[in-house]
C-alpha cells in the first residue's frame, strides 16, 4: 500500500516500508496530512459513569456545543477520546471548523482532489517509539515551530492530553523583530551568551526559554494530578529549526526534576516530525475516530445503494427512452446531492436510535420516582420535625441531661447543631459555625472524651456558602 503524507512544502511517500520525499506534486495512493493544534478547539470535561456507553458521544456533543460556545450555524468536525475512571469518564473533545479545514488544505486540494485521512499533530508522536525502536514510557513531547507550540503527553504509549504553550511569536514581540528574524537569531546564537554582542538581547532570549520550560513543568505537574498519572520520565523536544545551545542549557534543569530531556531525532535526513507523521498516518488512516478529513474519496458507485439504484435506473431508462443521456446526467447531479446529505442522514439516524434508548431508560426512571414520591415527602417532613426539635432544645434553658450537657459544651466553643441523628447509643452531629472551627472541634472532641464518651471521630470541615460544617460522631 502506498501512503502519501502532505507536509508544508513536500510530500512523503511510504511504500512497503520504504520512505522517500519529493517536491509537492500529484501522486496516486492513500493521501494523508495533519492539522496543527492551533486550529483545534480542545474541550476537556467529565461525564457521569452511569451514562450508557451508547449515549456517551451524544452527551459529549451536547456538552461541547453548550459549554464550548459553538455556533450552531457552523459545521464542525469533532472527535472524542473517552478515558474511563472509577466513577466518571474524562472526555477530550477535539473540534475543528470545516471552513478552517477548507482554508488550511486549499492548496493541496488543487493538486490532490481528495485527502483520505487528516490526523491531529499531537497524536502522531505515538509512532515515534516504533521508528527509534524504543519501549514507551510516561513521556512528554514538545512541538515548537515558527507558528505554534504545544505539549503532548503519553502514558506507556497511550495519548493522555495536550496543552498549548508559549509560541515563538511571543519572543519575537519581546525582541521587536519578525518571527523569521527570531528564527535566524536562534539558529546563529541560540542560548550561547558569548555569541551575543548585546547582553540585553541574550537576557530576553534566556528569560523567554526559562519561563517557557517553567510553564511546561507546571503543566506537567498539574496534568499528572488531574489525569491520575505517575511521574513523567522523559521529555522529547522537537523544533522545526535548530536552537543553538538549547539542550546544553536545560538538561540539568530537567535532571533536577528527575526527567530525562532529549532531542526528538531519527536516523534519517528527513524532518523527524514529518517522518513520524507519515508512519503514524500509515498505521491509522482507517481509524475514523481520529480522522479530521472532510475531503475523502467517494465510494465507487457500484458499491453504494444509491449507485446500484442509479445503474438499474439507467438501464431501464436506456430501454424505454431515447433521452437516456439527459436522464443519466440528471442522475449524476442527484448523486452529488445524495453524497452531501448522506453523512447528515447517517448522523441523524444514529441520534434517533440513541434517543429511543434514552427515552426508554428515563420512562422507567420516571415511573420509579413517582412510586417513591410519597416516601420522599414523608422523609422531608421527618427531617423538618427534627430540625424544629433541635432548635427548640438550643433555645430552652439547659437541663441536667445528656443533651443539655452537649449543648452547654457546644456553646462553650460558640458552635451550633445543624442536625442530630441517634441510633441506639451512637450519635452523629452536624456542627456549624461562622468561621473555620477546626481547632474548636478538636477541643470539643477532647472534652467529650473526658466526659466518658467513646469512639469519637470527626470528618473534614467544609465551607458551604460562608458556613463551616463538621461531622462529629461518638458512642454514649
Amino acid at each position: 500500500m502506498k501512503v502519501i503524507y502532505l507536509s508544508k512544502n513536500y510530500i512523503y511517500i511510504n511504500e512497503d516500508g520504504r520512505v522517500v520525499r519529493k517536491e509537492l506534486s500529484h501522486e496516486k495512493g492513500i493521501v494523508t496530512s495533519s492539522i496543527g493544534y492551533k486550529h483545534i478547539l480542545n474541550v476537556t470535561f467529565k461525564l457521569p459513569k452511569d451514562i450508557e456507553k451508547e449515549m456517551l458521544e451524544i452527551e459529549a456533543e451536547k456538552y461541547v456545543f453548550t459549554e464550548g460556545s459553538l455556533d450552531y450555524n457552523k459545521e464542525y468536525k469533532i472527535n472524542y477520546i473517552f478515558r474511563e475512571y472509577d466513577d466518571y469518564y474524562n472526555v477530550e473533545a477535539f473540534v475543528v471548523e470545516t471552513e478552517v479545514l477548507k482554508k488550511e488544505f486549499e492548496k493541496y486540494l488543487k493538486i490532490f482532489k481528495y485527502i483520505d485521512f487528516i490526523s491531529a499533530k499531537p497524536f502522531v508522536f505515538k509512532s515515534y517509539y516504533e521508528i527509534i525502536n524504543d519501549k514507551p514510557k510516561n513521556d512528554a513531547f514538545i512541538y515548537f515551530s515558527e507558528d505554534e507550540a504545544f505539549l503532548s503527553c503519553f502514558e506507556k504509549g497511550k495519548f493522555v492530553f495536550v496543552k498549548s504553550i508559549t509560541k515563538l511569536s511571543a519572543l519575537a514581540k519581546q525582541l521587536n523583530i519578525t518571527v523569521e528574524q527570531t528564527v535566524e537569531l536562534l539558529q546563529k546564537n541560540g542560548l550561547n551568551s558569548e555569541s551575543y554582542e548585546d547582553e540585553q538581547t541574550y537576557s530576553v532570549v534566556e528569560s523567554f526559554f526559562s519561563q517557557f520550560f517553567m510553564k511546561v513543568n507546571n503543566l506537567i505537574n498539574y496534568s499528572i494530578s488531574y489525569y491520575g498519572l505517575s511521574k513523567i520520565e522523559r521529555i522529547f523536544f522537537y523544533s522545526s529549526f535548530e536552537i543553538k545551545g538549547l539542550y546544553e542549557n536545560y538538561v540539568d534543569f530537567w535532571n533536577l526534576s528527575g526527567i530525562e530531556f532529549k532531542k526528538l531525532e531519527i536516523n534519517s535526513e528527513y524532518d523527524p516530525f514529518d517522518y513520524t507523521a507519515l508512519i503514524y498516518n500509515s498505521k491509522h488512516y482507517e481509524n475514523e475516530h481520529e480522522n479530521f478529513t472532510i475531503f475523502p474519496k467517494p465510494k465507487p458507485l457500484y458499491k453504494t445503494k444509491s449507485g446500484i439504484f442509479a445503474i438499474l435506473s439507467l438501464i431501464l431508462l436506456l430501454l424505454i427512452s431515447g433521452d437516456a443521456l439527459y436522464k443519466y446526467n440528471l442522475i449524476q447531479k442527484q448523486e452529488k446531492k445524495i453524497m452531501i446529505l448522506k453523512s447528515k442522514i447517517a448522523r441523524k439516524s444514529r441520534e434517533y436510535k440513541m434517543l429511543q434508548l434514552a427515552i426508554k431508560k428515563y420512562k422507567n426512571k420516571l415511573s420509579k420516582l413517582q412510586s417513591e414520591n410519597s416516601d420522599i415527602q414523608k422523609q422531608i417532613s421527618d427531617i423538618y420535625d427534627k430540625i424544629l426539635y433541635l432548635n427548640d432544645i438550643q433555645k430552652k434553658p439547659l437541663l441536667s441531661n445528656t443533651f443539655a450537657d452537649l449543648v452547654n459544651t457546644l456553646k462553650k466553643y460558640d458552635l451550633k447543631i445543624a442536625s442530630l441523628d441517634k441510633q441506639g447509643g451512637h450519635i452523629d452531629l452536624i456542627i456549624i459555625s461562622k468561621f473555620d472551627n477546626s481547632s474548636d472541634v478538636a477541643r470539643l472532641m477532647k472534652e467529650l472524651y473526658k466526659k466518658g464518651y467513646k469512639n469519637i471521630t470527626s470528618e473534614k470541615i467544609e465551607n458551604t456558602l460562608g458556613v463551616y460544617l463538621s461531622k462529629v460522631s461518638y458512642d454514649e
